[in-house]
C-alpha cells in the first residue's frame, strides 16, 4: 500500500497545510492506488504505517526550510537535519524526521518514504492557513499527487 500522509495542526494556521492538502485529496475522490490520511497532532501515528504491506510513503507537511513562504521542496529524511526545539517529546510535541529516527532504532521497516516540505509564512494560532500558501495550494496537491504515482 502507498500512502499520502498529512502532518500538522488544524488550529495552527499554515502548519495545517499538510493536513489540508491530504483532506482534499481524499475528498475530491483522487486517491488512485494510494490512501490519504492524516495523523493531525500526533507525529508519532506514522508508526502505523512503517510496517511491510507499505511502499511508499509521502507526507506533506509545513517545514521551515528557509524559503519564501508558500515554496516548497521534496526531499528524503535522511538529506536534512531537524533544527526543530522541542521541549521534551509528546504526542502535543511531534517532529515528523524525530519520529523516523525513533522508527530506524526500533527496526521498524522504513519503506520509500519522501516529504513535500511547504515553507510556512505564519505558524499562529487560527484555524486558516496564509494567503501565500492558499494561492499556491493547488500546486501543493499537484506535486503530491505526482509524487505518490496518483496522476494518470
Amino acid at each position: 500500500m502507498r500512502y499520502l500522509i498529512g502532518a500538522g495542526n488544524w488550529s495552527m494556521g499554515d502548519d495545517s497545510v499538510g493536513l489540508r492538502v491530504a483532506e482534499h485529496v481524499a475528498l475530491e475522490g483522487l486517491e488512485k492506488g494510494f490512501e490519504a490520511v492524516d495523523i493531525a497532532g500526533d507525529a508519532m501515528r506514522l508508526l502505523d504505517y512503517l510496517t511491510p504491506d507499505t511502499d511508499q510513503i509521502l507526507i506533506v507537511d509545513a517545514v521551515d526550510l528557509g524559503i519564501s513562504p508558500g515554496d516548497f521542496l521534496l526531499f528524503a529524511p535522511e538529506e536534512v537535519e531537524t533544527k526543530k526545539e522541542l521541549a521534551g517529546f509528546s504526542t502535543h510535541e511531534g517532529d515528523i524526521l524525530k519520529v523516523i529516527a525513533i522508527a530506524r532504532s526500533l527496526d521498524y521497516r522504513i519503506p520509500p518514504l519522501r516529504i513535500l516540505g511547504i515553507q510556512p509564512e505564519r505558524m499562529e494560532a487560527g484555524m486558516e492557513i496564509s494567503d501565500a500558501l492558499r494561492a499556491r495550494f493547488n500546486e501543493y496537491v499537484q506535486a503530491a499527487l505526482e509524487e505518490i504515482g496518483g496522476v494518470e
